[in-house]
């Protein structure tokens, strides 16, 4: 077993760019099959967070500062998740309506450019209010917040693959994974078993075991990989309009910012999730930059729309096929970009919809293959830009002066170790967030109040393309949407899981699939992952089952802690369709 808890990020990562080094990154020994002949070591705690992602180092350092002992569990060798993996321009509006830990993390980002470059730096002004940040930056953050909470442990280089649970009558046995249930919910969603320990494979000694055991577990990956083994019924894709009331759940194309849904959409379910992308980093100084490559993967005709865009003269800059956010210390980092109202392109950016869709349920193998594509797309559709002889001259000659910057992402050749899981599965738990939730109330026009209400969402409803652009509805992309409302609370339920006692699911939480959009984002997520490992220590401490925790003390405890689980601006009119 390794354990680690240093500052900076391990080495030996890997080049997850091919497929073969990807596998091997992920810890993945072909033919080589799991050791049987010992049985595997225990590791005991208070609370195992699985996932150290922004959500798990939150869930790690809450119930650390509750007085717990805690295993933080985390499958690559960096900590942050899509964070510390690029995403470093930080989704939130209202900056008042998340605190809490987030805001330490943002407070720490401002202070480490106040103290290295000056309080009157050009990089702290940049880093406005470190809610701008460079990824490695993000990750040794993060790993000083986990490293000065003696109680947590941080393991990484573990994958987890079982789950051991005990049914009413004690007797301890293997999870059976819990089923995927599409649609609205069962009647009965079965008996409940309660999660006493899990099992992970210990990549740097592939089919190697290892137990740990604990009084709560909390599972924060993006995909809800720990609540699937422990057998949480969960869901992935999309309900139809009538599932719950949703007027923009299902097959839909709107403009974006709009409201209105256009002909074509029809409301339909399907396994559609939103597209991923690389958060990339890009630099145009050529003292800190390598070179973009042609990948081996290489497809001229994925980038066929925004060929048609850029011999239409729609896009003469690279601005106007990707979005880049200035970051301290002069790199931007690179995010795929929408069609706007305006002029209609991009028609297609760095969002790959569609093949992604069996992410969530995918094994590791197939997630390397997918992780390949995906990097394939995103390097090959600068490369396209910057070589391609159909792109005009200037245009290639503005996107060559770009590369990838020499000081980030150093052990994986430049390029992110992490791609932007915008959504994996959702589990089904004691109150389902849907898109009627962030609807105000009619007769005050404030959001609607949750009693068990422990974070607010106030981002838009942002949903990426689910699947590919089509020609015939120029100007969108069908499942894209961006749609404002009020800040609105969300309750504990929420991360509760059904048929599982003892765990706690504060990212890949209970909502459809267009309430999840609100919640996706990495503030919110660590402030439901404060609010789960708060709610964990003080259950043990009451001798209580965490779905049974009395709220209003972890709604207290949150709010001590600098939290916030209200608020409320001014009335926004109700507004129907």
């Amino acid at each position: 077993m390794k354990t680690i808890q240093t500052h900076a990020p391990q080495p030996g990562c890997g080049n997850l760019l091919r497929l073969s080094l990807a596998v091997a990154a992920l810890g993945i020994v072909p033919g080589k099959s799991p050791a049987t002949d010992a049985p595997p070591p225990e590791r005991h705690s208070d609370v195992v967070v699985v996932g150290a992602t922004p959500g798990g180092v939150a869930a790690a350092v809450a119930a650390a500062r509750g007085g717990a002992s805690v295993i933080l569990l985390e499958e690559l060798g960096h900590v942050g998740g899509i964070v510390s993996g690029g995403l470093t321009n930080a989704d939130i509006r209202k900056k008042a309506a998340v605190g809490g830990l987030f805001a330490e993390f943002a407070r720490r980002v401002r202070d480490h450019y106040a103290k290295t470059y000056g309080a009157d730096s050009a990089q702290v002004k940049v880093c406005q209010g470190g809610h701008m940040v460079e990824p490695k930056i993000a990750e040794r953050i993060y790993r000083e917040m986990l490293s000065g909470e003696k109680g947590i442990r941080l393991i990484e280089r573990h994958r987890v693959v079982a789950a051991r649970v005990a049914g009413t009558d004690g007797i301890e046995r293997d999870a059976t994974s819990g089923k995927r249930i599409d649609g609205a919910p069962p009647k009965d969603f079965g008996p409940t078993t309660r999660l006493v320990g899990i099992v992970t494979e210990d990549l740097t000694r592939p089919g190697s075991r290892v137990e740990f055991r604990a009084k709560a577990f909390i599972d924060a990956t993006y995909e809800g990989d720990l609540a699937a083994l422990a057998g949480v019924p969960y869901r992935v894709g999309r309900e139809s309009r009538a599932t719950f009331g949703e007027p923009h759940a299902g097959k839909i194309y709107v403009r974006f910012g709009d409201r209105h849904p256009l002909p074509g959409s029809t409301g339909e379910a399907d396994d559609g999730i939103q597209a991923f992308c690389f958060r990339f980093h890009m630099t145009k100084d050529q003292a800190n930059s390598v070179p973009v490559e042609k990948p081996p993967g290489y497809n001229r005709d994925d980038y066929r729309h925004l060929l048609a865009d850029i011999t239409a003269g729609k896009v003469t800059q690279l601005r106007h096929a990707i979005q880049l956010y200035p970051m301290p210390n002069g790199n931007f980092e690179a995010n795929s970009d929408h069609p706007h109202p305006d002029t209609g392109v991009p028609s297609e950016s760095l969002d790959l919809a569609e093949e992604n869709w069996g992410w969530p349920e995918a094994g590791p193998e197939e997630r390397a293959s997918i992780f390949e594509r995906y990097w394939n797309h995103n390097e090959g559709l600068i490369w396209f830009l910057q070589h391609d002889e159909a792109v005009p001259a200037g245009l290639r000659e503005e996107a060559l002066l770009w590369g990838f910057p020499k000081n980030e992402f150093a052990d994986n050749r430049h390029r992110p170790h992490h791609i932007y899981v915008r959504q994996g599965r959702r589990i089904w738990g004691e109150y389902t967030f849907t898109e009627r939730d962030t609807d105000p109330e009619h007769a005050t026009g404030l959001p609607r109040r949750k009693p068990d209400g422990i974070a607010v969402a106030e981002y838009a409803i942002d949903c990426h393309g689910v699947t590919k652009y089509d020609p015939a509805h120029p100007g969108v992309r069908e499942g894209y949407f961006y749609i404002d409302f009020q800040p609105t609370q969300l309750p504990y339920r929420i991360l509760v899981p059904k048929c599982v006692e003892g765990l706690l699911v504060p990212v890949a939480c209970s909502a459809s699939h267009v309430g999840y959009q609100p919640i996706r984002m990495e503030p919110v997520f660590m402030a439901l992952g404060e609010a789960a490992g708060i709610a964990a220590k003080i259950a043990q401490n009451a001798g209580v089952k965490v779905r049974a925790v009395n709220v209003p003390d972890v709604q207290r405890e949150i709010l001590r802690r600098g939290g916030v689980v209200l608020y409320e601006c001014q009335p926004m009119r109700p507004e129907g369709l």
